[in-house]
């Protein structure tokens, strides 16, 4: 329960995502007549503030998940931490997913739906109007595009997880690089100025030292 609850807000951002994209879709299919006559529906009022906010919502998401990657990452002591937090974000299945997404994707698009209704003609249509064509196609149309963006989704987030992981790694490598060549520009500093002071060493005793007695001169 908790896992799926951790996971809910990116699975509500792909549904109104797939919402958006499904209802222009299946209504721009059904104003066109291939599906036979009867269907004209050029509101879509609701569509781009749906994809508005599946978009910052998964952007949200994604900080999220970076941000926990990273301290999952600083928490992985002697172990590869690269694979280590990529495969804490990858144990389930993209498609184990999809009833979720699909589901409050037809919540979504009825939502869509009834605001555009009852801001177009103030009252609710009623009926399988909210689906925007004939029944079976706006079924199978919804299902397809909800499960083509769960798979998608969860791809591109595999993606830049691992794009940030390779980031972070490629950043921790230079600084260590940059420690180390301070490091040992140090090092050697301190035994280059202690070899010039071993060597000096002699020549300040000898010429800091007494003078040889002068010789007695014969009587």
């Amino acid at each position: 329960m908790k896992a799926f609850a951790s996971r809910l807000p990116f699975l509500v951002a792909v549904a109104l995502v797939a919402a958006a994209i499904g209802d222009a879709f299946v209504e721009t299919v059904s104003n066109s007549g291939v599906l036979g006559h009867g269907y004209d529906d050029n509101n879509h009022l609701s569509v781009i503030p749906a994809i508005v906010a599946g978009a910052i919502l998964a952007l949200v998401v994604i900080a999220t998940r970076c941000h926990a990657f990273s301290r999952h990452i600083a928490a992985s002591r002697g172990s590869d931490w690269l694979v280590a937090g990529a495969g804490r974000f990858a144990r389930r299945a993209p498609h184990a997913d999809v009833p979720f997404v699909v589901a409050m994707q037809f919540g979504a698009l009825f939502a869509m739906e009834s605001i555009e209704q009852v801001a177009l003609d103030g009252r609710l249509l009623g009926g399988c109007v909210w689906l925007g064509g004939p029944i079976v196609f706006a079924l199978l149309a919804h299902v397809v595009l909800g499960s083509a963006c769960t798979l998608l989704f969860a791809a591109l987030m595999r993606s830049i997880l691992a794009t940030f992981g390779s980031f972070m790694r490629d950043a921790i490598e230079a600084i260590c690089v940059l420690l180390a060549r301070d490091i040992a520009r140090c090092f050697l500093g301190v035994r280059a100025e202690a070899l010039v002071l071993r060597t000096q060493a002699p020549h300040v005793r000898h010429l800091g030292g007494r003078a040889p007695p002068r010789p007695a001169l014969a009587a």
